[in-house]
């Protein structure tokens, strides 16, 4: 075991202080082997292994335990030349910790406990450091990280293959019959549908989410239940997910059928989640969109149309103070109108002012209405997929129910005013969270 060279105060203290009894046992041996004695049992007592190199252990480390044993400054660690001493002093040290060695009876009972651990759903990469910790509190010398790597893979493989025999016994002939559609490779295709469900979704675009629509799709028509899952933990349906991505289509076919099917089953509950995830993101991405471009083409129309208000409220105040300025006995007739100001000038200038003014009150909703066909060519297979709202915003979920039955033919009642006094409450979260006020029409 290698120990860390940087050693910052607090850890000396912590890790490295000798205790009462560890001075009366220390104090035993002669003076050049006490300091390597003293890291011994620290080591042991920290991470349950010996250090095998005790010349690399850090200055540091060295110069703290040497004043603790009233020894004077060294650069170097003695240890026994002798092989026959060396061992002698481990088994002091384990004798003087109450430590015994990883015999038999200690691998037994480890490999119990991993497997109940295993059985309650804790994943391999966890368990590595909690067996070291259930090793040190049942004061057993640690094996060597190779040891207990290879311990823990045995002893997880076989609880999965159980797992995988379960889950199983309890898929269906149709669902085993659409993994295989999934995994096998279609006449004309290069990929096949488990290879493009693996992939991670590109900019969002129309064509984008239309892909994902239908990979959402092509799950759901698998006849997924989430039953056949439910003798599987979340940790372990992650873990499994995990692992099917690791392989290719021609890979899994190889496994034997419970290991195959366990593994896809996993791939496709927790790809079902990730790819409404992914749906929820791109069209989130796709409005941000629109209404960038919309906010940045409103912007440049209103620019425009400023320039051109501008020059219209100058003919039509000069057209003003014209009318008012004519005498009251002298008759006015379009031929003196149209002597101050050009008539084409005038209607150009009603013009502009009403394009202003529309733009000012509904320009930005009109230029989205524009945009709204091309949002239709996904959005209506978009809004049957399973939503769900956290507290507080079930609003959106009445709000998407009414566009579902808008788009299953529903039509708006004669007398509307109830409507609106139904989705008023509605309205007034929407326009809250947008920083809108309602207006009076809406909420009336």
């Amino acid at each position: 075991m290698a120990l860390p060279q940087h050693v910052s105060d607090e850890e000396l203290v912590r890790d490295w202080t000798l205790l009462a009894s560890d001075h009366h046992e220390i104090a035993r041996y002669r003076k050049g082997f006490r300091v390597s004695i003293a890291i011994q049992i620290c080591a042991v007592r920290l991470h349950g292994r010996f250090v095998n190199h005790v010349h690399e252990v850090s200055p540091h480390i060295v110069n703290y335990l040497g004043q603790q044993l009233d020894l004077p400054p060294s650069l170097t660690v003695e240890v026994p030349a002798r092989e026959a001493t060396a061992l002698a002093h481990r088994q002091n040290v384990l004798k003087h910790l109450g430590f015994q060695r990883f015999d038999p009876s200690a691998h037994a009972h480890l490999t119990t406990w991993l497997d109940q651990q295993a059985r309650r759903g804790t994943l391999p990469d966890a368990l590595f450091q909690q067996a070291e910790n259930y090793l040190l509190d049942k004061r057993v010398l640690l094996p060597g990280p190779s040891v207990l790597e290879r311990l823990i893979i045995h002893v997880c493989a076989e609880v999965h293959v159980q797992l995988f025999d379960t889950v199983f016994q309890r898929l269906s002939p149709e669902l085993r019959q659409a993994i295989d559609r999934l995994l096998d490779l279609p006449d004309g295709e290069q990929r096949s549908a488990f290879y493009r469900l693996k992939e991670y979704p590109p900019a969002a675009s129309i064509s984008s989410i239309q892909s994902y629509l239908q990979r959402y799709q092509t799950v759901a028509e698998t006849g997924l239940d989430d039953g056949e899952g439910q003798v599987l933990t979340p940790a372990f349906l992650d873990y499994f997910c995990k692992q099917a991505k690791r392989y290719s289509a021609k890979d899994l076919k190889r496994f034997a059928e419970h290991k195959c099917y366990t593994l896809m089953l996993c791939f496709l509950l927790e790809t079902r989640k990730t790819l409404l995830d992914h749906l929820v993101t791109m069209h989130d991405q796709y409005i941000m969109e629109i209404t960038r471009q919309t906010q940045h083409a409103h912007e440049q129309k209103h620019r425009e149309l400023r320039k051109r208000q501008k020059r219209a409220m100058d003919v039509m105040l000069d057209t003003t103070d014209f009318l008012l300025d004519w005498p009251d006995d002298q008759p006015l007739s379009k031929h003196d109108l149209w002597q101050q100001v050009a008539e084409v000038t005038l209607r150009s200038a009603r013009q502009d002012l009403q394009d202003f003014q529309r733009l000012e009150e509904r320009g930005y909703g009109d230029l989205l209405l524009h945009r709204y066909p091309s949002l239709r060519t996904y959005f209506a297979d978009f809004l049957p997929l399973p939503f769900a709202a956290t507290p507080g915003n079930e609003h959106l979920l009445h709000a998407i129910d009414l566009v579902r039955k808008l788009d299953a033919g529903w039509t708006w009642p004669d007398d509307t005013g109830h409507m609106w006094e139904a989705l008023s409450p509605h309205l007034s979260c929407i326009h809250k969270q947008l920083k809108i006020k309602p207006s009076p029409d809406e909420v009336s």
